[in-house]
């Protein structure tokens, strides 16, 4: 059987393909992106107004759009990485990105954790019903 032809491939997903568009929209106002540097720097407003679990899905969010601009780029962040950039405490990443992973939200890949491609309908719901 041909893997186009196999049922079960129907199933399959690719954790790195994600919707630039809704990836876009998720972002605006809340993150500024950086292609000289490859960083990204979570808007006042918006950082004022996140908890540590919204810090956490946005900067990985913000990852993932970098490593779609800039090729060769990994899209996936460790928790030391994602307290550099959002500037909070490594003991208050660890269990966020612990759970968030448990829940689907995001996957451990060996560069660190990133954004499960499937899930980012219900990474959305997650910003919104948080905010």
């Amino acid at each position: 059987m041909s893997r186009e032809a196999d049922p079960l491939m129907a199933l399959v997903v690719d954790t790195r393909q994600i919707s630039r568009e809704k990836l876009a929209e998720m972002l605006k106002g809340k993150v500024l992106l950086d292609l000289q540097t490859e960083t990204f720097l979570l808007q006042p407003e918006a950082k004022a107004r996140s908890s540590a679990r919204q810090a956490v899905l946005l900067s990985l969010l913000a990852r993932k759009a970098l490593s779609l601009l800039k090729e060769g780029l990994i899209d996936a962040l460790s928790p030391k990485d994602i307290a550099d950039l959002t500037g909070l405490k490594g003991n208050t990443i660890r269990p966020v990105v612990r759970q968030l992973s448990s829940e689907g939200f995001i996957v451990r890949r060996p560069e660190g954790y990133t954004i499960h491609g499937s899930a980012l309908g219900r990474i959305a719901i997650a910003l919104h019903d948080t905010e």
